[in-house]
């Protein structure tokens, strides 16, 4: 089963209340999937957190529906489409001089469409407004995650590397050679003071073996038979 059928399958339970055709539910579940990175790896729990953080947003788009359906009913209540043949008369009468002010058939469909596009740009900017921190959140993510990886700051110790954040991919590298640059004048502050204690170097086999074949060619020089003066 492909995360699209996980989630649809989910949403159809959840979201039964609401009452959202079927292209309108696989629309809202590509958002979904798209919004919250899922994946056919992503477990149940996470097809769940992702289903209940977006209900609210369902909910919100439902009224928006429901008072946009009740304000174009009113507003056009009690018109009647001159093209409609149930509303044409079987003996066409005069044609009546149209009201000073009144609205025309092209005006009234023109009227509809503006609202159905507002109610429709409504909609998508709820659903940004509410996948906006879950992105945000990632990109905070994504960008420490840069940083900590920088070859820059791979000495700098995590608790002092955390006070640094990210805020553009752009400045990587400048951030990284500033959190270098602080850490090496902290070390030196501490050290001045006392307070800091640079590590000995870890040595190899091969540096133990370099040093024991030093040493061996110190003492035999300093052993050797010295030539009579």
């Amino acid at each position: 089963m492909t995360i699209k059928e996980k989630v649809l399958a989910s949403a159809k339970t959840s979201f039964a209340k609401y009452g959202l055709k079927k292209d309108e539910l696989s629309k809202l579940v590509d958002q979904i999937v798209a919004s919250r990175g899922l994946t056919d790896e992503s477990k149940d729990e996470d097809v769940t957190g992702a289903i209940t953080a977006f209900e609210p947003v369902v909910g919100i788009m439902q009224s928006m529906y429901n008072r946009a359906t009740s304000e174009t009913t009113k507003k056009f209540e009690g018109w009647i489409d001159p093209n409609d043949p149930k509303n044409k008369p079987t003996d066409p009468p005069t044609p009546p001089v149209p009201p000073t002010g009144g609205l025309t058939q092209e005006q009234v469909q023109q009227m509809i469409a503006a609202a159905t596009a507002s109610n429709q740009k409504a909609i998508q900017d709820a659903v940004a407004a509410a996948v906006a921190p879950f992105k945000e959140k990632e990109e905070r993510a994504r960008l420490t995650d840069l940083f900590n990886k920088s070859e820059k700051v791979k000495d700098v110790p995590q608790q002092f590397r955390s006070r640094y954040q990210l805020d553009k991919e752009d400045n990587l590298d400048t951030l990284a050679q500033q959190c270098a640059d602080d850490w090496t004048a902290l070390k030196q502050t501490l050290v001045s003071d006392g307070h800091f204690v640079v590590a000995p170097k870890t040595t190899t086999k091969e540096d133990e073996l370099n040093d024991f074949t030093k040493a061996m060619e110190g003492y035999a020089q300093r052993h050797a038979p010295q030539p009579d003066k």
